[in-house]
């Protein structure tokens, strides 16, 4: 996330504070953000309130009164909504701090930004609650994905703890787990190996620790533990049947019980595929 505070007149930048590199002259961009902003003002009688360039979300917020423009951009993961929504709390507090308590007057200020360096401090405040916030959520997210793969991988070796070929297919099993640990990923991170098997009780992915992990490559890991599982399944019973087993195990009845957690998760259209098609 950076954030430009400026004058929406002039376009001279009062503060900015960068969370992003974005390889660009900082003046330059102020002037382009101020004269976009004009522009649509002078065209369209209102200023901008969301753009997307350069591979980034831009949002504006404008103060009439005091002539100000702030302006945020982040990645465009970050949803319009809740840019805007923070940028909206750096501009009440800017403008309480140098407006309302006229720590801050156009006519009369000297082109000195040292006045603004202050709040410097106080957006790295919210930046740093909002990324820790961020952090919860996904490690929230991340025990959500493990209690899904973990849940599903039960029911697999529910169905194989079932069959007339239970060894075959579990020496199988084992087989596939080993090779899978012997991946360059797997053997130079500590907090795999906590991906565990034994004939006796299945797989147990439950144990790692989402904060020494990477885990968008646990979760690219666990996609494809799980693809190998159902391999083996389906070529050893046959997709038909494989289908039937997992009816009878109630998996189709879970990932419907929780198809909003995977829509959230992206994972609904993986499993399903996974699982329906051959």
């Amino acid at each position: 996330m950076n954030v430009w505070i400026l004058d929406s007149d002039s376009g001279v930048t009062l503060l900015y504070q960068p969370y992003q590199d974005l390889m660009v002259n900082e003046d330059l961009v102020s002037g382009l953000l101020t004269a976009l902003n004009q522009f649509t003002v002078f065209e369209f009688k209102q200023g901008i309130e969301s753009i997307e360039m350069g591979g980034l979300r831009w949002v504006y917020l404008e103060d009439s009164d005091s002539n100000l423009l702030f302006i945020a951009a982040d990645n465009k993961d970050v949803s319009a909504e809740i840019l805007r929504a923070r940028l909206n709390i750096i501009k009440k507090s800017f403008l309480q701090e140098y407006v309302v308590n006229q720590n801050y007057d156009r006519d009369e200020w000297d082109g000195n930004t040292e006045i603004f360096v202050p709040f410097k401090k106080t957006i790295d405040e919210y930046y740093h609650q909002w990324k820790q916030a961020e952090n919860i959520t996904t490690i929230a997210e991340f025990f959500d994905i493990l209690g899904i793969f973990q849940q599903i991988l039960n029911i697999i070796m529910n169905i194989v703890s079932q069959l007339d070929q239970k060894k075959h297919l579990i020496n199988k099993m084992e087989k596939m787990y080993f090779e899978f640990r012997n991946l360059p990923d797997f053997e130079k991170d500590p907090e795999l190996q906590k991906i565990e098997f034994t004939k006796e009780s299945g797989f147990n992915i439950i144990n790692i620790n989402p904060n020494a992990v990477d885990m968008m490559l646990v979760e690219r890991l666990l996609i494809d533990l799980l693809k190998r599982c159902i391999e083996i399944l389906k070529n050893e019973l046959g997709r038909q049947e494989s289908l039937n087993h997992f009816m009878e195990e109630d998996l189709f009845s879970y990932l419907i019980n929780n198809l909003v957690l995977l829509k959230e998760l992206n994972l609904d259209k993986f499993l399903l595929s996974l699982i329906l098609l051959e």
